[in-house]
């Protein structure tokens, strides 16, 4: 396969993973396609990881196609150090060949070395801002990352960029959305009560929170019922 149908069969699977993001919502659902995609497709490449990293948290692994890519992107998260990591710090991608033979990250490259059988590794950064992404791809022999398979792996890293941008546009469009409602329904639940009891709004407000916290409920909940009863839940 020629590199000019390789970029054409990894548009078109870009292209259905995005119209479906787009129709679904479903963010976790193509990340983890992406990794599986990763496994599937790319030379050489046995597992593949998400590295997500938010500027106010330590860094975690989203999605994985296998336990090895757990185990080596949790490594690099205890020690503080490691190709992901790099990738997210610099945005740019790192390539380790054959981790026998490489001298940077020496503590992260030992362990991987004596408890997993990853002897390659490419990182590549798909996302910068308030919450870097990189992906993760894992060899299990020495070389299969070759020049060849590095430059594939951009391509891929190209249109996975791609994916993970919308996909982190499709969140916040969610979480945005969600907010707005429970914002209403808590405005809603405030005039009934107000209207009930006679009360002001914030001694409204304030009966919502005591409920909330007396019944261990989240406070959207206590609001709905609210709205859909008119009055506050009781103890069950």
């Amino acid at each position: 396969m020629t590199m000019r149908d390789v970029a054409g069969d990894l548009a078109a699977e870009f292209r259905a993973l995005n119209e479906h993001l787009h129709a679904a919502g479903d963010r976790a659902a193509a990340m983890q396609r992406l990794v599986d995609l990763a496994s599937e497709w790319l030379p050489g490449c046995a597992w593949a990881a998400t590295t997500v990293w938010p500027v106010d948290r330590p860094p975690h692994s989203s999605t994985v196609s296998g336990e090895v890519a757990r185990i080596v992107d949790q490594l690099q998260y205890d020690l503080g150090d490691g190709p992901c990591l790099d990738a997210a710090r610099t945005g740019e991608a790192v390539r380790i060949a054959d981790l026998s033979a490489e001298d940077r990250w020496p503590a992260f490259c030992r362990q991987a070395l004596s408890d997993t059988p990853v002897r390659g590794i490419l990182s590549y950064p798909l996302l910068d801002g308030d919450q870097r992404i990189v992906l993760n791809l894992y060899a299990d022999r020495p070389d299969a990352f070759d020049k060849e398979a590095f430059n594939t792996g951009t391509l891929f890293a190209a249109h996975a960029a791609v994916l993970a941008a919308h996909a982190d546009i499709a969140s916040k469009a969610a979480n945005l959305t969600q907010a707005l409602s429970t914002s209403r329904q808590i405005g809603a639940a405030i005039g009934i009560l107000m209207s009930a009891y006679t009360i002001t709004d914030e001694q409204a407000f304030e009966l919502l929170r005591t409920t909330s916290q007396n019944l261990n409920r989240k406070l959207r909940d206590v609001a709905r019922d609210v709205t859909d009863t008119g009055e506050l839940p009781a103890r069950r």
